[in-house]
């Protein structure tokens, strides 16, 4: 008797199938004269299964993995003569090496991004696509890939490379990818990973969300000359605080409302908006962009109370400058003791808000008799700080809290100022993703590989094993809402609790435990699969997929007919 485990390899497997993945590979990226055995296409198919199965990116777990479900990799790859060796480590990083072809691999992307499109019958020219940055560490010397940088997880010490993605709304599905060493800066990297996303995309009118590094000058220029749209909040570089001020000077009497809370009535967040010409000389290129100036209540509470946690803080630091302590170091001349408060003033960013005077007096000390010295008396120089809040120029900068100005090109009747911050709202679709990536789906974190070339080619293969994460939750999702349907069984411990919004991680959870059992009966071989649940139908209904890809399980070819006992 042999038992296998099925789990959610069939349903992994006929998603991947839909799209014909396996031949595009095979496509962009054909077997070698010598490769004996399943193509590379149908041998990454199963190393996306286990990734997407296992959570888990190791190449040499991949052969012992598919060791206990042969049967049922063979079956569902059309692979009746499968082999464990065909899952080697070797055999996984030969593709790796494949996959390392940088302009290979964007021409791959392309087609199957087109390819899913059409499949799945979304019209998606009219969403976001959204641009930011993640960072992977590593513990290893520096080399080609992996630099010092700045680092988001503060760990300074760590070398890191850096990925610039494209996702789309509303899968929040990877489309773009370009990774950098990790001492590369944000802003260069946007154009590069458009550019790839035109290569799916060619039509103008593509719509563009990113972070306050998207609205660098170079960044927006270049894609309005595109006949491109884009929305990002400006940066302090490109919208000054004293420009600010010039604008919420210009602000109307009434202001549109954005938010309000149902409950309290109060309002959450309002708006108005200016047209500003911008010109680049580059470029020599001038538009005109809007700029919507956006308040948030709660944004402008929380800046207030930071913003007088650090006026108490530097007022305490001043106060301690000239205080004497064991072991501290008390300044002796006026310059010290200037550049003392400056350094404090620095540190927590209140220079202008505080008026500090430095009185300096000379005073005499009496030195007592030693020794042969007689006693004498010493000048010395004593130093006082008056320091005193500027009231005016805190009520200033008070009145700036909470404010943010947002950069478009896009036309107001396209996009509301409403709509512009709910957009942006929604930045944490990439942010989620970036962490199923490194933490969650396909657990990047650690990265186990020494190669760069197969680091690089790694990274993008599990950002395509996201690509159908995406698609599976976004089909489910989509079919839940037109229907008004929820699904249970999904929550651990509380099977009763419903959901319209499961996650693929809740999806791929519910086929576990889902065994195939093999029978030697005199000549023949007795299979047996486990019934599916009504949940698991229902889920496999909303896919698209035919339950047969379970059912056929009993038809399974023995190529190999030497069991073993278990």
């Amino acid at each position: 008797m042999k038992i296998e485990r099925v789990d959610d390899i069939p349903l992994l497997i006929a998603e991947f199938q839909k799209c014909g993945l396996a031949e595009k590979i095979d496509q962009y990226f054909p077997d070698h004269g010598n490769w004996i055995g399943p193509s590379g296409g149908k041998v990454t198919i199963g190393f996306l299964t286990y990734i997407l199965s296992c959570a888990d990116h190791r190449l040499s777990h991949v052969e012992p993995w598919a060791t206990g479900r042969l049967h049922v990799l063979g079956h569902c790859l059309e692979e009746p003569a499968l082999e464990p060796i065909h899952f080697s480590d070797d055999r996984l990083g030969s593709l790796l090496d494949r996959f390392s072809d940088t302009e290979q691999w964007d021409q791959f992307e392309a087609g199957l991004n087109q390819c899913l499109i059409r499949v799945h019958e979304l019209t998606l020219e009219e969403e976001a696509i959204r641009l930011d940055a993640f960072i992977a560490q590593s513990f290893r010397p520096e080399g080609e890939l992996f630099q010092m940088g700045y680092s988001k997880q503060h760990r300074s010490d760590l070398p890191q490379l850096k990925a610039m993605v494209a996702t789309i709304d509303p899968l929040a599905m990877p489309i773009a990818v370009l990774i950098v060493s990790g001492e590369k800066a944000d802003d260069p990297l946007y154009m590069p990973v458009i550019d790839k996303v035109k290569k799916t995309f060619p039509q103008p009118g593509l719509f563009f969300v990113g972070d306050a590094k998207l609205s660098s000058l170079s960044t927006r220029s270049q894609l309005q000359q595109q006949g491109h749209y884009y929305l990002a909040p400006l940066s302090k570089t490109q919208c000054t605080p004293e420009q600010l001020v010039q604008y919420l000077e210009q602000r109307p009497p009434a202001l549109e409302q954005l938010f309000k809370d149902d409950k309290s009535k109060e309002i959450q967040a309002q708006a108005f908006e200016l047209q500003e010409i911008v010109f680049d000389p580059e470029l020599d290129l001038e538009w005109i962009e809007r700029r919507i100036v956006v308040h948030s209540t709660a944004w402008a509470n929380t800046q207030q109370e930071k913003f007088y946690a650090r006026l108490d803080k530097a007022q305490a630091a001043l106060q301690e400058i000239l205080m004497r302590k064991q072991r501290k170091k008390v300044p002796k001349t006026l310059a010290d003791v200037q550049l003392k408060v400056k350094q404090v003033l620095q540190k927590y960013k209140v220079t202008p808000f505080f008026d500090v005077a430095i009185e300096q007096l000379s005073v005499q000390i009496p030195v007592r008799k030693y020794g042969n010295r007689p006693a004498r008396m010493k000048e010395e120089q004593q130093f006082f700080l008056h320091v005193q809040r500027n009231e005016v120029a805190i009520e200033q900068h008070q009145q700036t809290l909470g404010w943010r100005v947002y950069a478009t090109n896009m036309p107001k009747k396209k996009l509301s100022p409403t709509q512009a911050v709910l957009c942006y709202r929604q930045e944490y679709r990439i942010e989620y993703k970036f962490n199923q990536l490194l933490n969650k789906v396909t657990a990047l974190m650690p990265i186990f590989l020494k190669k760069p070339a197969r680091v690089e080619a790694l990274t993008k293969l599990l950002l395509l094993a996201l690509k159908f994460v995406s698609l599976i939750q976004y089909q489910v999702r989509t079919e839940l809402k037109q229907s008004g349907q929820y699904l249970k069984e999904l929550f651990p411990g509380n099977p009763g609790r419903k959901t319209a919004q499961p996650t693929a991680e809740m999806l791929l959870r519910a086929f576990r435990d889902i065994s195939l059992v093999i029978l030697p009966v005199n000549d023949t071989f007795s299979v047996q699969v486990e019934k599916l649940k009504p949940v698991q139908l229902k889920i496999l209904s909303f896919l698209k997929i035919p339950p047969e890809v379970y059912f056929d399980l009993k038809r399974i070819s023995f190529f190999n007919q030497n069991f073993i006992e278990t």
